[in-house]
């Protein structure tokens, strides 16, 4: 008979759940609709921003923005642009579900949670395609576990999970771009350390699923306030999480892509001093988290008119008009 190990830590058979538990929940977060984002669409949008041609654009879909001759510094604007973008709409929406209170609890903690994740996935997507990466989650079929495990590892960069930024790294290295979505090119990365840090993220997605349930529950108990308190956490947890993902990414080359080529180009722009600070990004992530409830309340303030709506017409365009 399995036994619970000193310290608090989770039986394998413990394990094993918040780990089945977490690839079933992904499994439905990325059939919502409007969570998969097209690459080619995202992609285009953004660079014609930067005033590109339809030729320049296609050879960064073709390759990626950078090696398209796109600065780091834009690039890195453009993430933070999506960051602020997903993060300030993730809040809005969580601050909705958090009216009035005690209703809410009974019936939109489920639908909070999994819209948090569903903008967490957004910002995944959107970073790995500006900063090179093929198709994460590509239209028309269904993400099988060996996708939901890639997806896990960039949850657990953004986590803090150990290994993870290495094993992304590794995975990178590996993966022919070609053959990124190739079923047997995963499965043959399994045997690189990549394997227990797939579990290891899934097993903290699942925990913090239950976890969550639960906290978010309690913010919604008082009206109004629970709404702030609900979309500031929201607001810090994705900032601080998103600004972990984009660090790495600009900093290790996408599947396919020559090392040293990738280098040239990424470190072509740092020396010139234009790269952001990554303890500045994180510190302003989580600045505010002795005033969650201001916090909550400012990145939630442009959705409050349309919570209002909402709750009076049905919770209509609950994702709201998406990027």
């Amino acid at each position: 008979m399995q036994r619970e190990t000193s310290g608090g830590e989770l039986t394998a058979a413990q394990r094993s759940e918040a780990e089945q538990r977490a690839l079933e929940f992904l499994a439905k977060v990325v059939r919502v609709p409007g969570v998969r984002v097209n690459r080619e669409e995202f992609l285009r949008q953004e660079l014609r921003k930067l005033r590109m041609g339809d030729d320049a654009i296609a050879r960064a879909i073709d390759s990626s923005p950078l090696l398209a001759g796109v600065s780091l510094t834009e690039i890195d604007k453009l993430a933070e642009e999506a960051i602020s973008y997903e993060t300030n709409k993730s809040a809005a929406i969580s601050f909705v579900a958090g009216i009035p209170g005690g209703f809410a609890m009974l019936g939109t903690i489920p639908a909070d949670l999994m819209q948090y994740y569903a903008h967490a996935l957004r910002i995944m997507q959107k970073l790995a395609y500006l900063y090179g990466w093929g198709d994460l989650l590509p239209d028309g079929r269904d993400a099988d576990d060996d996708t939901l495990g890639v997806l896990a590892v960039f949850f657990g960069v953004m986590l803090g999970v150990g290994g993870a930024a290495q094993s992304l790294t590794a995975f990178a290295r590996v993966a022919a771009k070609t053959a990124y979505q190739n079923h047997a090119t995963k499965r043959a990365l399994m045997s690189i350390t990549w394997y227990p840090v797939v579990k290891h993220s899934l097993r903290l997605i699942g925990i913090n699923i239950t976890k969550s349930t639960a906290a978010k529950g309690f913010s919604k108990i008082v009206p109004v306030i629970g709404g702030f308190v609900s979309s500031g956490l929201t607001f810090m947890a994705l900032q601080s999480q998103s600004a972990l993902l984009k660090e790495h990414l600009r900093e290790i080359p996408p599947p396919g892509v020559d090392v040293d080529e990738w280098d040239r180009h990424r470190l072509g722009v740092t020396r010139q001093g234009q790269t952001p600070e990554t303890a500045t990004t994180i510190k302003k992530g989580l600045r505010g988290k002795a005033k969650v409830v201001m916090v909550g309340a400012k990145s939630a303030a442009s959705g409050i008119a349309d919570g209002a709506s909402s709750l009076s017409g049905g919770l209509k365009g609950r994702l709201g008009r998406r990027k």
